[in-house]
């Protein structure tokens, strides 16, 4: 989907790392050179609580911080969806983790969805820690004016104190973005057939 502007709604439980994706993104956006805005918002609880990070960001200009219809959905909890359902418009794609949202919570979502099972991936072939991550490289394949690459840089920014704590985490970073955008590729095309 190529946009001048792209309007992402990342949704789900805090814990979840919804700020820490959307604020990497954000930060990957600005060092690719696109004009950007982050709007975090959150509960007041620090964990359980739902957590909506807003972004948007593309070579266009961005008019006001938060928009009324997204074009891309990342959700990873289903206490989100109702959170999210007045975001939804007729050309919103909704991507979602399968293992904590059912097809069947989304049944009313009138949306084009792709259901990614991130946490069992990340759990079973990585880290339980990294299946935002899974996510993000879902969302990645549909946002051609960000790279993996830069996306890798932001991470390390954002995480290089906890890289050197954990030095492993970096390499399940980028492992869990290849096999997300590797996920949604097949989605797209057990879809199409």
């Amino acid at each position: 989907m190529v946009r001048d502007v792209y309007k992402v709604l990342i949704a789900g439980e805090g814990g979840q790392g919804i700020q820490a994706l959307a604020h990497t993104l954000a930060k990957a956006a600005f060092d690719a050179g696109l004009n950007v805005v982050y709007l975090p918002n959150f509960g007041v609880e620090q964990r359980g609580g739902v957590s909506l990070g807003f972004l948007q960001f593309g070579k266009g200009v961005i008019g006001f911080p938060r928009f009324t219809k997204a074009d891309i959905i990342v959700n990873m909890r289903d206490r989100a969806i109702d959170r999210v359902n007045e975001y939804v418009g007729d050309e919103t794609l909704y991507i979602y983790d399968s293992d904590l949202i059912t097809g069947f919570e989304l049944r009313d979502v009138a949306a084009e969805k792709i259901a990614i099972p991130a946490t069992s991936t990340a759990t079973n072939k990585l880290s339980p820690a990294v299946f935002n991550m899974v996510l993000a490289g879902a969302l990645l394949t549909e946002i051609p004016v960000l790279t993996t690459k830069v996306v890798e840089q932001a991470l390390e920014q954002q995480f290089g104190k906890k890289y050197l704590k954990q030095p492993q985490l970096r390499s399940l970073n980028i492992k869990a973005l290849e096999i997300g955008a590797r996920l949604a590729k097949e989605a797209y095309s057990s879809e199409a057939s």
